[in-house]
């Protein structure tokens, strides 16, 4: 039994290496970017999303709702495509009500055919890794600066091992010069129980970003991108993006981010037509693990 459970924790060190560069066993996903339009940016405006998503990333961007006029609600749906098989889909919406703002979300991710081996040789078996996180969250403005809290339960599973945790995410934006927004957020901040008689750091983050838009003419704007997150395993990360925008009509996007083993460049689009918005990311992965797609679909209502 001891070399069956040495054998499970060898598969889930693994498996978090898969999801993302060296840091904390568990919970990796609370890593890996959920929007197809920030992942086009290389995670550069993060700290200042303003989607469904947001409720990860900075709770304050839920009171920035892109829906003009109509009921004041945004669905979002994400599918992922990731490495080893790896899927994440998710689920999110946001909606006002007097002068707050509501967002929650489901996130699911599925790691297949991971291999059993107690002995050398062929593989005894195969499963899967889950997660899965439920998050909610409220923001408010108060003048230019929004401030947004969220909560999250968490939940892991690996073959038959479980864990479960809770968690909680703040931030503000604001903008302290025209055509500039900046934000600041804390997440990940919560526990979670043991698996395989190892405790499980959640990837806590301090992440903070900044963005200018320029008017090229009426047609054309072209908004910059500059983040930096760091984590509870270490490591500063920063990186850098832009949007190209026509007419709200057509976005063109890229990004680099330093400080990732497995990802650096990354592109992307949108197009946006109504209440309908279509966003596109690919991202080449280094390491011949091939790439990363996302297509995120929002309805503004």
């Amino acid at each position: 039994m001891k070399s069956i459970a040495m054998a499970f924790a060898t598969t889930l060190l693994i498996t978090s290496q898969a999801y993302s560069q060296a840091g904390s066993a568990g919970f990796q996903i609370l890593r890996l970017g959920y929007s197809a339009r920030d992942l086009a940016l290389s995670a550069s405006g993060d700290a200042l999303s303003n989607e469904p998503v947001a409720v990860y990333l900075n709770p304050a961007g839920l009171a920035r709702s892109e829906s003009k006029g109509g009921i004041g609600l945004d669905v979002m749906l994400t599918h992922r495509t990731y490495i080893a098989g790896t899927t994440i889909d998710m689920f999110g919406t946001r909606f006002q009500a007097g002068t707050m703002s509501f967002g929650t979300s489901l996130l699911l991710s599925s790691v297949p055919d991971i291999e059993v081996r107690t002995v050398p040789g062929a593989a005894q078996a195969t499963f899967s890794a889950e997660d899965f996180a439920f998050a909610a969250g409220m923001a408010r403005r108060f003048g230019n600066v929004d401030v947004g809290v969220s909560g999250m339960f968490l939940y892991e599973k690996l073959f038959v091992y479980e864990s479960s945790g809770y968690a909680f995410n703040a931030g503000v934006q604001f903008s302290p010069l025209e055509n500039t927004e900046v934000g600041i957020s804390a997440g990940n901040l919560g526990s979670s129980s043991a698996m395989i008689a190892q405790k499980i750091d959640l990837p806590a983050y301090l992440r903070a970003g900044g963005s200018y838009t320029a008017s090229m003419d009426n047609n054309f704007s072209l908004t910059g991108f500059l983040g930096v997150v760091t984590f509870k395993s270490g490591g500063i990360t920063p990186s850098i993006g832009a949007d190209l925008n026509f007419q709200n009509l057509l976005q063109l996007r890229a990004g680099y981010g330093s400080g990732n083993d497995l990802t650096g460049f990354s592109y992307g689009a949108g197009i946006h037509y109504g209440f309908l918005k279509l966003d596109y990311s690919y991202i080449p992965m280094k390491l011949d693990f091939g790439n990363s797609q996302t297509f995120t679909l929002s309805f503004l209502l």
